[in-house]
């Protein structure tokens, strides 16, 4: 009888490509899920989610490129009629884009903190410059509605993010 054990010690080239791919549906599904909690906001075109909490975790969990395809898949299908958004109104797509480039800002810091500074106020500059542009809001408006009422759970996301990632690394 043969042994193959050293064969069990080495990945499958095709089990590392089904891992790669779970990885990539399993942030654009937990994006999704995050968009399902949402709290609208009276006196904004951008609702609460927990989306910015799995775009926070999502490159640590799964590595920068795994995270920023998944992303990718969550707004392509979106884009394609997938009703995945939080909104249907696109007051959204500034945030929105920022989630596929946040994988890859987070992981150029070695702080994790300021890595989650960093992407925090990634997706709040790309939101509050998507509703100037796209929706015609003055920058002052675009501030008062698309970033100051997030500060708060934004900050507590980010904590929680902050605590999940250190516990990932051990």
């Amino acid at each position: 009888m043969e042994d193959h054990s050293v064969l069990r010690n080495v990945a499958c080239p095709a089990d590392a490509r089904w891992a790669a791919l779970f990885d990539v549906w399993a942030v654009a599904g937990a994006l999704a899920l995050g968009a399902l909690v949402r709290i609208p906001l009276p006196f904004s075109p951008v609702p609460l989610t927990l989306q910015t909490f799995v775009v926070l975790v999502a490159a640590f969990a799964v590595g920068e490129r795994r995270a920023g395809a998944g992303t990718t898949l969550y707004l392509a299908l979106g884009w394609y009629g997938v009703p995945l958004f939080a909104v249907s109104s696109g007051a959204t797509m500034g945030y929105l884009l920022a989630f596929v480039a946040v994988p890859f800002v987070v992981t150029r810091f070695r702080n994790t903190a300021l890595a989650l500074l960093a992407a925090t106020l990634l997706i709040y500059g790309l939101g509050a410059g998507w509703l100037c542009l796209g929706l015609g809001l003055a920058p002052w408006q675009a501030v008062v509605t698309g970033v100051a009422p997030f500060l708060v759970g934004d900050a507590l996301k980010a904590a929680a993010a902050y605590r999940l990632i250190r516990w990932m690394q051990g």
